[in-house]
């Protein structure tokens, strides 16, 4: 027997295998919602993508409410599962595998393999740099602030770096 393992994420809808999702169910008559950790708490539950994005919208959201305690959990949890992008990218600033800024990766796109957001992007630029992903069908995360993205070319501040090495950003999905 064939059991489907695939959920919806309340937040920005997109279907993906249990185990990529977070499940939160609600507390009880109050309407708080809490994380099931271990996806076995006896209710039904909705499931919320392990990314900062959703979490940060999850935590704006008007009809799931979840005290603070319980969106750090996920966010720690987060942290723990996830590379320190960072570092491999430090190490690789003087490749020519990277590029940064959204015009360039605009110029670059098909040539891009894997594309690295910072968490405190403007809504409107993350949204572009979504969409065009998607249709391209590019992996990318949301990561790091935009001055530690800067850091690492030296800039004040970056929106967005992408990886042009297929075999590169193939290590940093896996």
């Amino acid at each position: 027997m064939k059991t489907n393992s695939e959920r919806m994420c309340v937040i920005c809808r997109d279907k993906k295998n249990k185990a990529d999702l977070f499940r939160i169910v609600e507390k009880n008559e109050d309407g708080k919602y809490i994380l099931d950790e271990n996806q076995i708490v006896q209710k039904r539950g909705q499931y919320v993508c392990k990314t900062h994005e959703c979490i940060n919208r999850l935590s704006k959201h008007k009809k799931i409410k979840m005290e603070i305690e319980e969106l750090l959990k996920m966010l720690n949890l987060l942290k723990k599962n996830t590379k320190d992008y960072l570092k491999i990218l430090k190490a690789m600033k003087n490749s020519q595998e990277l590029v940064f800024g959204m015009n360039m990766i605009f110029d670059e796109i098909e040539k891009i393999h894997f594309i690295i957001i910072a968490e405190d992007i403007s809504e409107k630029n993350d949204k572009r740099i979504i969409v065009k992903a998607k249709e391209k069908n590019i992996p990318y995360v949301h990561y790091g602030k935009k001055n530690e993205l800067g850091d690492i070319f030296n800039k004040e501040e970056i929106n967005v770096i992408a990886v042009k090495n297929k075999k590169v950003a193939r290590g940093l999905i896996e």
